[in-house]
């Protein structure tokens, strides 16, 4: 009984509560047509963000209902959660129920299993960021496209290291300090246009933050790892970081667009030329040129057509639209659709 009121207090009401978010912020970006994709990253932590207000308030059990299921809309109740933490202040005579001994284990063990894989891919970037540092003297070429690119974003060079690995896609890897890595036998293939528009990318990651953006999304999508829409969430997340990053190449560079959208095509049809080009695993944050992670036809579509259509004048929100959207961000982000379920004596808080 004790894991089915796990069930119906925690797990389900975080996964509705989650897709219900989602449900909300996507009619919302399309009644208001927001494109500025700063906005529409924050709108999209919502169902990563949100699920915890759910996990921090334990529902009391006050409705009295005749009806099976009653909706409504509702604020959280700090009372609520002040009394769930009130539970701890008891210290191990809490964990004295072999249930909440056992909940403890799972918990613990769960932890340790995400620590264990946020370490093994900080390890792993790590040795990546340092597989062959090249120098300018190596490949000048390289160098001189990064630094063109970093002086007009004014942002911080990164060195560059080539890894000899099945990475064909080029990423970024840093919070701080910035590595590019890059595969030799991509950049063998690609021409000068299409070497700057790829590197030009990349960059463009390093002024938007996105590996720290990226980082916080992960970390709050394993920790939801129950929840299917966690994941849908952290993927759009990704996609809105790539389609700024084409942005600021389209602001930065002065190219016409087509162009742009013309090279970037042309790189993804020869990564995907390759048949050996299958990553061991995917970079936290690494440009959506694998064509194995994100190129249906349908999103690659997209993504030409999103290019084809920037304005480079006009691709953030202006400063009065900013207000009112953070707004609605901090509404959605607290006001809860709940539904309260009875069947027999079993109350279900979906919020």
């Amino acid at each position: 009984m004790f894991f089915l009121e796990i069930l119906t207090n925690y797990i389900l009401p975080i996964i509705y509560d989650s897709f219900v978010s989602l449900v909300l912020v996507l009619f919302f970006l399309f009644i208001f047509r927001i494109k500025d994709s700063n906005i529409r990253i924050l709108f999209f932590f919502i169902p990563l963000i949100k699920p915890f207000i759910v996990i921090a308030e334990k529902m009391d059990k006050t409705y009295s209902q005749s009806d099976p299921i009653i909706g409504l809309i509702r604020l959280p109740d700090p009372n609520n959660i002040i009394n769930t933490l009130k539970e701890f202040e008891r210290g191990p005579a809490v964990f004295s129920d072999i249930n909440y001994l056992a909940l403890l284990l799972i918990a613990i063990s769960i932890f340790t299993v995400l620590i264990t894989r946020w370490i093994l891919l900080y390890l792993f970037y790590r040795n990546l960021a340092y597989e062959d540092i090249v120098s300018r003297k190596d490949v000048p070429e390289i160098y001189a496209i990064i630094d063109n690119y970093t002086q007009k974003t004014k942002t911080k060079t990164p060195y560059v290291s080539l890894t000899h690995r099945h990475y064909l896609s080029p990423f970024i890897i840093g919070i701080r300090n910035y590595a590019l890595v890059l595969s030799p036998k991509l950049m063998d293939m690609l021409n000068t246009d299409e070497k700057e528009v790829l590197i030009q990318h990349e960059l463009s990651h390093i002024k938007r933050n996105d590996n720290l953006i990226g980082w916080i999304a992960l970390i709050l999508r394993d920790l939801l790892f129950l929840n299917p829409f966690s994941y849908i969430a952290y993927s759009l997340i990704r996609t809105e970081q790539d389609k700024d990053s084409d942005k600021l190449v389209a602001q930065y560079s002065k190219k016409p667009t087509k162009e742009i959208a013309k090279n970037i095509l042309n790189v993804i049809l020869k990564i995907k030329s390759i048949p050996a080009s299958k990553p061991t695993s995917q970079p936290i944050q690494s440009s959506k040129f694998t064509p194995h992670s994100l190129f249906s036809q349908v999103r690659l579509r997209n993504r030409i057509n999103s290019i084809i259509k920037i304005n480079p004048d006009k691709i953030y929100s202006r400063v009065f639209t900013k207000i009112l959207i953070c707004i609605l961000f901090l509404t959605l982000l607290i006001i809860q659709i709940m539904f309260v379920i009875k069947i027999n004596n079993l109350y279900i808080f979906l919020r």
